[in-house]
């Protein structure tokens, strides 16, 4: 069974939509990555923090 989703550590400088333009190819689905991490603010990412990107 392949796993749905991965996890990132945040590191210093990481935005959402860097994280998707890494993830996706497209930084304008940050919100998909947002939506996965309802209790994140994406103004609020700070390093060593985990999020979930889903697939």
């Amino acid at each position: 069974m392949s796993r749905t989703f991965a996890i990132k550590a945040i590191k210093a400088g990481d935005t959402l939509f860097k994280i998707a333009e890494q993830f996706y190819g497209d930084g304008n689905l940050w919100t998909k990555i947002a939506a996965a991490n309802g209790d994140i603010l994406p103004e609020n990412l700070k390093p060593g923090q985990y999020i979930t990107i889903p697939n």
